[in-house]
């Protein structure tokens, strides 16, 4: 079965379940799983995957701002060794 077909079956069964409730408990009880359900996919499927491209934006991140620290210090000294140059011998 394609994954087009397999989408359209899950929907039936879903539209299926849906009216064969018969109340609001029922419902509420539905929608208690759901979040159940979107609380671990979150945790053990979403949670992990984002952690690990934070650390690796965070990584790529610092060694800009090393880059950045390095390039002041080297404008800084070049600006500090111009200046002694320029000025006069006591």
């Amino acid at each position: 079965m394609g994954r087009f077909e397999e989408f359209g079956k899950r929907i039936d069964d879903e539209v299926a379940r849906l009216k064969r409730m018969k109340n609001l408990q029922d419902f509420g009880k539905r929608v208690d799983e759901e979040l159940e359900r979107l609380k671990t996919f979150m945790k053990e499927d979403v949670a992990p995957e984002t952690e690990k491209r934070t650390a690796q934006f965070l990584r790529e991140v610092s060694e800009k701002l090393s880059e950045a620290a390095s390039w002041l210090e080297e404008r800084n000294a070049a600006r500090n060794s111009q200046k002694r140059a320029k000025s006069p011998k006591s």
